[in-house]
C-alpha cells in the first residue's frame, strides 16, 4: 500500500510540475506575431506561381496562422514553421520554403521586424525583386536560405553585416555582379563553432568576372558552391589557404588556366567539380593526395596529357568523371578495378585506347566509356559485370559489332539507362531489363523484328531504335508502354504494316516518329487522346488517310510532319474553331490534298503570329534524359524537311523556327488572306499546285519570311512591290507560273537570280535578260502553267499549236508542236523521278 501510495505522489509531482512549466512557457511577443501575420497578408497566395513540390505542405501551415483570440491560436510560438526560444519567447526560426508567397519586398516589409531571428528560409518562392538592404537589420542570422526564389539584381552589400552567418545560400536566383569582388562577405563569413558546417553558395545566378584572391578570407569554410554563373579568368591560387573545405564547386563557369597546384592542400577535401569549363593543362598529380576525395568531376574541359596513376590510388574514390577532353594514352580498364569503393567512372570523348585484359569484377554503379574506338564483339563475360548493382551504360560512338549471341537479354536487373547508338551491332535487338526507363540503340545495323518481350518494359520513358534495317510489323502491345513511355523513336527502319494504337488506359507520349518505314493504313484515333504530344512524325511512308484534323485539339502539339504518303482530300474547316493552336511546323508536302488552301487553320495557328523564346532554346528541351554524365541531357528532337529549296537535317530543332510546306499537292484557289496573320512565319512553301490569281501584297506582313516558294503554280498579275518591305528574306522562287511586269531592283530583290523568276514570259528587268519596255517581252500564254498538270490539258495546248502550224506551214508546225511535247514530258518524267527518289533517300 504504501508502495503504491508512493507511485501515486510520484504521479502527482510530475503531472503539477508539467502544468506548472506550461503555464511558464513564454507566449511570442505581440509585436513579433502581428509582423507574422502582417508579412502572411502581404505574400501568401495559393494562386500560381506556387510551390512546384508535391511533398510539401507548407503552404497549408502557413494558411493556418490567424488572429483568432484564442489562448492557442493567438500564441505565434505555437504556430506551424515558427520556433520561439524557450527563454525569451521571441522567434528565432523561420522557415518558409516552398510556401507559395509572391510578390515584391522591400525595406519596409514587416519580416526585418523580427530582429531575433537565427534562422530564415524563403527558399523557392517567388519575389521577383531585389534582396532588401534591410536585411542588415537581421544582425542575429546565422542561417540565410534565399536560394529558388527569384530575388534578382546586385548581392547587397547589407549581407556583409551579417557577421555570425554560417550558412548562406542565394543559388538559383537571376543575382548579377562583378561576382563576389564587390561583396563584403568574405571578409565577415568567420565564425569558429565546432560541429558546424560553414557553407557559401551563390550557385546557377549570373554573376560575372573573376574569382577574387580575397577567397583566401574564408578560412572556416568548408562548402563553396559557385557553379552555373558566367564566371571567367584563372582559379586563385588562394583557394589553396581554405583547408578546411570539405565541398568545393566551380563547375558550369567560362573559367580557363590550369589546376592551382596549391589544391594539394586541401586535405579535408571530398568532392571536387570543375566540369563545364575551359580548364586546361595537365590533371595535377597531387590530387592523388588528397585521400579523402570520393568526387573528382573535371568533364567537358580541355585537359590533356595520360590520367595519372595516383588517382586510381585513392581508397575512398566513388566518382570519377573525366568526359569530354583531349586525354590520351593508354588506359587499363583493370586499374579501376583495384578501387573497391569506386562506383561511377566515365572515360567518355578523350582519345584514349582502352584495354581490357581480364575479366572486370568489379561493381559499378554507372559506366560510361563511349566514343573511345573500342571495337569488335562484346564479350560474354562483360554482360555479368556488376549483374546486380548497374544502373548506367554508355557504350556509345565506338565500332562494337555484336554479342556473343544472339538474340540476348540484358542481364543487369536495376538498369535503367543504356545506351549503344553509333555502333556497327548486328543481329536482333536485345531485350532489356523490365524495369528499364531510357534506352538508345540507333544508327547500328540491327535486323529482324522488334521481339514482344520489350512491351514487358512497365517502366520505359524513351526508346530510341532509329536508324537501323528492322522489318515486320510494330507489335500491337506497344500501347501497353503508353502509362509511362514519352519518346518513342523508330524512324528509318523497314517497318511495315498498320501503325498499332499507341495509347492504352492513358496516354504520356510526347514525341512519335515513325518517319521513313513503309507504314500504310490510317493513323490511329487513339493517338486524339494523347494530350501531352508535342512531336508527331509520320513521314515518308505509305500512309493512306484523310487530314487528321481530329489530332487539331491536342493543344501542346508543336510538330506535325506527315509529307510523302498518300494523304488525300479536301482538308477543309476546323472543328469547333479548334485547330493545332501550337503548331509551330506542318509538313504535308507531297500527297494528294486538294482543294482550297486550309485558310480557317490560318486563322487558327496562335504560335505562328506571336510568341515568346530565345535563339538559344530548342523544341523538346523540356524532355531530359536521366544520364548523369551528359553535359546536355535534353532528347532533342530532330526532322528532315526541305529548307529554303534544299533538304535539311535538323539534329535539333529551334525554338523559334516556323515552317509551313504544302507543297506537291493538288490546292487550287487562290492565296486565302488568312496566311498573313502569320508573322512569325520563317519558310513557307507552296509550290507545285495549282494556284491562281495574284501573288497577294499582304504577304508584305510575312517580316520575318527567309524563305518563300510559290513556283510551278499559275499565279499572275505582277510582283508586288510591297515585298521588298521583308527584309529578312533570303530564298525567293516564283518561276514557272504566269506573272507579268518589272521585278523589283531594290534591297532584297538585287540578290536573286535567274532561277527565281524563269519559266514566266511576262517578267523583265533585272537579273533576266528582258529588259522592260522591250517590244520582243509578250504576255504570257496559257503554255506557261505549272510542269505538273493534267497530261489532257498539255495534249490539248500543244496540239493547238500545231494545228496552227498547218495554218502557216504543215513542217513547221508539226516540228514546233513536237518540241514542246517533248519537253514538257522530260520535265514531268525529272519531276517524278525526283519524287521517288526522295521517297528512297535515307
Amino acid at each position: 500500500m504504501e508502495k503504491e501510495s508512493f507511485h501515486f505522489m510520484i504521479l502527482l509531482l510530475t503531472v503539477v510540475a508539467s502544468h506548472s512549466l506550461a503555464s511558464t512557457q513564454p507566449h511570442c511577443h505581440e509585436d513579433e506575431r502581428s509582423a507574422l501575420l502582417e508579412f502572411k497578408a502581404a505574400f501568401f497566395t495559393i494562386e500560381p506561381p506556387c510551390c512546384s513540390s508535391a511533398t510539401s505542405d507548407e503552404p497549408a501551415k502557413i494558411e493556418s496562422w490567424n488572429a483568432s483570440t484564442g489562448e492557442t491560436k493567438s500564441d505565434c510560438c505555437s504556430w506551424a514553421v515558427v520556433k520561439c526560444d524557450k527563454v525569451s519567447g521571441h522567434v528565432i526560426d523561420l522557415n518558409l520554403s516552398c510556401s507559395c508567397l509572391s510578390g515584391k519586398i522591400s525595406s519596409n516589409t514587416s519580416i526585418f521586424r523580427l530582429l531575433h531571428l537565427r534562422s530564415l528560409n524563403l527558399a523557392f518562392n517567388y519575389f521577383n525583386c531585389q534582396i532588401p538592404p534591410a536585411i542588415e537589420n537581421l544582425g542575429s542570422l546565422r542561417d540565410l536560405n534565399f536560394s529558388n526564389s527569384g530575388f534578382m539584381g546586385d548581392i547587397p552589400h547589407s549581407l556583409g553585416k551579417l557577421t555570425r552567418l554560417i550558412q548562406l545560400d542565394l543559388s538559383n536566383n537571376r543575382l548579377i555582379g562583378t561576382t563576389l569582388t564587390d561583396l563584403t562577405l568574405p571578409s565577415r563569413l568567420y565564425l569558429t563553432q565546432t560541429g558546424r558546417e560553414i557553407e557559401l553558395s551563390l550557385a546557377g545566378n549570373m554573376l560575372i568576372g573573376e574569382l577574387p584572391s580575397s577567397l583566401e578570407n574564408l578560412v572556416q569554410l568548408t562548402s563553396l558552391d559557385l557553379s552555373l554563373n558566367k564566371l571567367t579568368g584563372e582559379i586563385p591560387s588562394s583557394i589553396g589557404n581554405l583547408v578546411r573545405l570539405t565541398h568545393l564547386d566551380l563547375g558550369y563557369n567560362q573559367l580557363v588556366g590550369e589546376i592551382p597546384l596549391s589544391f594539394q592542400n586541401l586535405l579535408e577535401l571530398r568532392f571536387l567539380t570543375l566540369r563545364s569549363n575551359q580548364l586546361s593543362g595537365k590533371i595535377p598529380s597531387s590530387l592523388g593526395k588528397l585521400i579523402k576525395l570520393s568526387d573528382i568531376d573535371l568533364s567537358f574541359n580541355q585537359f590533356h596529357g595520360t590520367i595519372p596513376r595516383t588517382i586510381v590510388e585513392l581508397h575512398d574514390l566513388q566518382l570519377l568523371n573525366l568526359n569530354s577532353n583531349n586525354l590520351s594514352g593508354t588506359v587499363k580498364l583493370d586499374w579501376f578495378s583495384k578501387v573497391d569503393s569506386l562506383q561511377v567512372l566515365g572515360l567518355s570523348s578523350d582519345k584514349l585506347s582502352l584495354i581490357v585484359e581480364t575479366i572486370i569484377t568489379h561493381d559499378y554503379y554507372a559506366l560510361d566509356l563511349s566514343y573511345n574506338n573500342i571495337s569488335g564483339q562484346v564479350p560474354f563475360w562483360f554482360l555479368f559485370v556488376s549483374p546486380q548493382y548497374l544502373r548506367h551504360l554508355n557504350l556509345s560512338g565506338n565500332f562494337l559489332i555484336s554479342f556473343a549471341q544472339d538474340p540476348i537479354v540484358f542481364n543487369w536487373e536495376k538498369l535503367i539507362v543504356a545506351d549503344l547508338h553509333f555502333n556497327e551491332l548486328q543481329g536482333s535487338v536485345p531485350i532489356p531489363p523490365s524495369n528499364m526507363r531510357y534506352y538508345f540503340i540507333s544508327n547500328n545495323r540491327l535486323l529482324g523484328e522488334i521481339s514482344p518481350l520489350i512491351c514487358s518494359l512497365s517502366s520505359i520513358q524513351m526508346i530510341d531504335l532509329s536508324y537501323n534495317n528492322l522489318t515486320g510489323s510494330l507489335p500491337r502491345c506497344l500501347s501497353n508502354l503508353s502509362i509511362t513511355l514519352e519518346v518513342m523513336s523508330l524512324q528509318s527502319n523497314n517497318f511495315n504494316g498498320k501503325i498499332p494504337n499507341l495509347n492504352g488506359n492513358s496516354c504520356a507520349l510526347i514525341m512519335i516518329d515513325l518517319s521513313w518505314n513503309k507504314l500504310h493504313e490510317p493513323l490511329p484515333r487513339s493517338l486524339r487522346h494523347c494530350d501531352n504530344l508535342e512531336f508527331l512524325n509520320f513521314g515518308s511512308n505509305q500512309i493512306m488517310d484523310v487530314f487528321p484534323s481530329w489530332l487539331g485539339s491536342l493543344f501542346s502539339l508543336k510538330v506535325l510532319i506527315l509529307r510523302s504518303n498518300r494523304f488525300h482530300g479536301l482538308i477543309g474547316e476546323p472543328a469547333d474553331g479548334v485547330g493545332f493552336p501550337a503548331l509551330q511546323i506542318i509538313d504535308l508536302s507531297q500527297n494528294n490534298f486538294s482543294g482550297n488552301l486550309p485558310s480557317g487553320y490560318f486563322k487558327n495557328w496562335t504560335a505562328m503570329k506571336v510568341f515568346e523564346t530565345t535563339s538559344s532554346s530548342y523544341i523538346g528541351d523540356a524532355i531530359k534524359r536521366a544520364w548523369i554524365f551528359s553535359s546536355d541531357a535534353t532528347f532533342h528532337y530532330s526532322m528532315r524537311v526541305i529548307a529554303k529549296g534544299i533538304q535539311t537535317n535538323y539534329s535539333k530543332i529551334q525554338e523559334y523556327l516556323t515552317l509551313i510546306d504544302l507543297s506537291s499537292n493538288n490546292f487550287s484557289g487562290a492565296i486565302p488572306r488568312a496566311i498573313g496573320s502569320l508573322k512569325q512565319l520563317k519558310l513557307l512553301n507552296l509550290s507545285y499546285n495549282i494556284l491562281v490569281g495574284p501573288l497577294p501584297p499582304f504577304m508584305a506582313k510575312l517580316t520575318n519570311l527567309e524563305a518563300l516558294d510559290l513556283s510551278q503554280n499559275q499565279l499572275s498579275g505582277e510582283i508586288p512591290r510591297e515585298l521588298m518591305q521583308v527584309t529578312s528574306l533570303e530564298v525567293f522562287n516564283v518561276s514557272y507560273n504566269r506573272l507579268t511586269g518589272p521585278i523589283p531592283k531594290s534591297r532584297q530583290f538585287a540578290t536573286f537570280e535567274n532561277n527565281s523568276y524563269k519559266g514566266n514570259l511576262g517578267l523583265c528587268g533585272t537579273p533576266l535578260s528582258r529588259k522592260c519596255g522591250d517590244p520582243k517581252v509578250s504576255p504570257p500564254s496559257s503554255s506557261t502553267s505549272k510542269e505538273d498538270q493534267d497530261s489532257g490539258s498539255a495534249m490539248e495546248l500543244d496540239w493547238k499549236i500545231v494545228c496552227m502550224g498547218y495554218a502557216s506551214g504543215l513542217v513547221n508546225g508539226v516540228v514546233l508542236g513536237n518540241i514542246l511535247i517533248t519537253r514538257r514530258r522530260a520535265q514531268r518524267l525529272v519531276k517524278n523521278f525526283g519524287r521517288r527518289q526522295q521517297r528512297r533517300t535515307r
